[in-house]
């Protein structure tokens, strides 16, 4: 499988965690993606990272759990709000705040659900030699949208710009 460069860099604890996330739930065995602000920055978007989401279907999630359980600080559960539903859990890996999520879907403005996630359009990324998964930014685009963040959505979309020039 192709490896894309990252364009960014990671502050230095974000960049150990995710070494560590791939030694602990190897992305070849578990099938998982790296989204939000860590995704988006290797991928050449420039924004601050906070913490780490990682994104996994609904069976492999649990499992995840498993072998994250020493650091864990909320239990994957069903997680609501008006426009979005989904699966998350909170981890907590030397000191850099972990997000798992699954089943991501979307209310749309007919009242309808999507979901944004096609783990069959992974793309990986080579950070300084450590292989990681993630979505493509078109399709962190299409989420960014529907979730409303409109500021974030501009950002993805002219990177996407700026790589087609």
């Amino acid at each position: 499988m192709p490896l894309t460069l990252a364009l960014f860099d990671l502050p230095d604890s974000h960049r150990h965690v995710l070494a560590r996330l791939v030694e602990l739930i190897p992305p070849d065995v578990f099938c998982w993606a790296i989204t939000g602000s860590v995704g988006l920055r290797l991928q050449g978007v420039d924004t601050p990272v906070h913490d780490i989401d990682i994104q996994a279907e609904q069976q492999t999630i649990y499992a995840i759990e498993k072998r994250l359980s020493e650091f864990m600080k909320t239990p994957v559960h069903v997680w609501e709000s008006p426009a979005m539903r989904s699966l998350g859990g909170k981890a907590v890996v030397e000191g850099v705040e972990v997000e798992l999520l699954a089943n991501i879907a979307h209310q749309m403005h007919d009242g309808s659900w999507v979901a944004f996630t096609d783990f069959s359009r992974l793309v990986w990324i080579d950070l300084n030699g450590l292989r990681v998964p993630s979505f493509p930014l078109e399709d962190e685009l299409a989420s960014y949208e529907a979730m409303g963040r409109r500021e974030k959505a501009t950002l993805i979309r002219q990177t996407i710009q700026q790589r087609k020039t």
